[in-house]
């Protein structure tokens, strides 16, 4: 449902927050790693319960990114996960593009890059496999939804401020303003999935682009006046399609039986 389905994407909602940096590697690592668990046990109402059930999904330890970052499930000769492998591929194609176009970027920049777009990528190539997808992800942003950021809210903003030495009342505004932006991203992302695949390439290029711009300077690199990075984007995204078409079908499916049975296995049903 769309608690759930948002819920889901829930712990990335701090992901572009390159304006505080300190925060946004604090509530990343608390929503993807050490304590994901409190917005579970936080959660009271049935509503509240499924955005908890997807949110608790997506972890780095036994959720959804532990099979895309740590350990792919598809191949069991495998040791990183599937998206850290492909986009290791990916960069290995990027970077002459990338110098060619006077963009002469560091390793680690072009590898995060890269798992951007492959990351898109799968997406494309998963809406092509359900092409409900986009609309159910635009539907599930839509509606103004209080459970995620109440339980978030619950879950971090007492220890957020302790941390930091803020008020609550600050550590709140900013868990809310990151979810009012994170919402806006993902129902243009969910209409994006819904255009045939060069329209859903370019409007996410375009989107990349943005992102690109602030990673970029937040990492002390400054594109010269006038660059536009979009069409790089959509070269990215597409090499990205053509590395996981093959095997991310079976990368999905795999991933999709491992955390059933991890959720399941620490009691996390509703």
């Amino acid at each position: 449902n769309g608690n759930q389905l948002y819920g889901g994407f829930g712990p990335d909602m701090f992901l572009y927050r390159f304006d505080a940096p300190a925060y946004r590697d604090y509530l990343f690592a608390k929503t993807h790693a050490t304590d994901f668990m409190e917005v579970w046990e936080d959660a009271q109402s049935v509503p509240a319960k499924a955005a908890a059930f997807g949110f608790v999904s997506h972890n780095e330890l036994w959720g959804v990114d532990s099979t895309a970052h740590t350990l792919m499930k598809s191949n069991p000769t495998a040791t990183q996960g599937y998206v850290v492998i492909k986009a290791q591929e990916l960069m290995n194609i990027l970077k002459p593009v990338l110098e060619a176009n006077g963009l002469p970027l560091p390793d680690p920049i072009i590898l995060s890059i890269s798992h951007e777009f492959v990351e898109y990528g799968v997406d494309i190539l998963m809406k092509n496999v359900d092409p409900q997808i986009g609309a159910k992800i635009a539907a599930a942003a839509a509606p103004p939804n209080p459970n995620i950021p109440l339980v978030i809210e619950k879950a971090y903003a007492e220890d957020m401020a302790e941390h930091f030495g803020i008020r609550r009342v600050d550590a709140q505004q900013f868990i809310r303003s990151s979810e009012r932006q994170f919402r806006q991203v993902m129902a243009f992302y969910g209409n994006a999935l819904m255009q045939d695949d060069l329209t859903s390439i370019y409007l996410l290029a375009q989107r990349i682009a943005e992102i690109a711009e602030a990673f970029l300077a937040a990492n002390g690199i400054i594109l010269p006046p006038g660059v536009d990075i979009t069409p790089l984007a959509q070269f990215g995204i597409y090499q990205a399609m053509v590395l996981c078409a093959p095997d991310f079908g079976q990368e999905v499916f795999a991933t999709r039986l491992f955390v059933e049975q991890q959720l399941i296995a620490h009691g996390i049903a509703y």
